[in-house]
């Protein structure tokens, strides 16, 4: 059996995957080619799910957003 696809993204962490969404988003055919056991594994690992913030004494009223509870 014999696979065609548009695109090929070679890794699935954040970046591949945001790509693979948009050219989905375009009806191409993608395919993501990532070596960990599961796509994605390494965004729960370094965040939860999470952006991350790296400063170590910041907190939510640091930050300006027309969310307020944009960074808990």
């Amino acid at each position: 059996m014999q696979h065609t696809f548009d695109a090929i993204i070679l890794g699935g962490g954040a970046a591949g995957l945001m790509c693979a969404i948009e050219a989905g988003k375009r009806q191409r055919r993608v395919v993501v080619l990532e070596h960990a056991d599961r796509v994605g594994k390494k965004i729960l690992i370094s965040g939860g799910g999470r952006c991350n913030f790296t400063n170590l004494y910041c907190s939510p009223e640091n930050f300006l957003s027309a969310n307020p509870h944009f960074c808990k």
